[in-house]
């Protein structure tokens, strides 16, 4: 059985499978190894990922990127209300106090919860390893920022749950950054010699996190 690992980006997601004694971060359809973390409405169909990043300039307002950090937060949060108004795209508040999207999608007015958006794209993203594998994909596991809170967390897994994958785990990025830099590594010291100490920085589009490992 192979494994398979979702990076949700704050612009780009990756797909990795672990296969033949390797990691391997698969291509999707246009041959490319990262897909834009976007999803477009149109007025006929909705597409996700580099279709929908075509999509920013001529139809932003109803092109959804950047929506990663609307994860378990509260719509009146002062940083949600900070970002309302750099958005091309309409957010309103949900019934249970979250973030919604308002689009126009075939031709009508719809709100999706930021759960909803990221069960979309993770769709995509299910389909480019089930293409890759020729085989349907259940198991999974996801990568968050090791600075998401709990309700952060949460509400990834619900995203999951959605599109009917099973995460068996929410794996922080430092601990995948440093599990792939050690997986294979063969000068490591013994368990009963003086570790080596091994600083990982993740300079991302939206966060930059810093981990020091043992």
């Amino acid at each position: 059985m192979s494994v398979v690992g979702f990076d949700l980006g704050f612009l780009n997601c990756h797909v990795a499978i672990a296969r033949a004694g390797g990691i391997e971060t698969v291509a999707n359809e246009f041959s490319d190894r990262c897909t834009p973390a976007v999803v477009s409405f149109g007025s006929k169909n909705r597409t996700i990922g580099v279709a929908a990043k075509n999509q920013l300039i001529t139809n932003a307002n109803n092109t959804v990127s950047c929506f990663k950090k609307f994860h378990g937060r509260a719509f009146n949060d002062p940083l949600i209300q900070k970002e309302k108004s750099n958005l091309p795209y309409e957010i309103v508040h949900m019934n249970s106090g979250g973030v919604g999207v308002k689009v126009m999608y075939l031709e009508e007015e719809s709100i999706f919860s930021v759960e909803q958006i990221t069960a979309m794209l993770l769709s995509k993203l299910k389909e480019t390893a089930e293409y890759n594998l020729k085989k349907p994909v259940t198991d999974c596991v996801i990568s968050v920022p090791s600075f998401f809170t709990d309700a952060e967390r949460r509400s990834v897994l619900d995203a999951a749950q959605i599109v009917g994958l099973n995460c068996l785990k929410l794996m922080n990025d430092m601990t995948a950054v440093a599990l792939t830099y050690g997986i294979y590594k063969q000068d490591l010291p013994a368990p009963e010699e003086k570790p080596k100490i091994v600083v990982f920085v993740d300079m991302g589009h939206s966060s930059f996190q810093v981990s020091a490992c043992a």
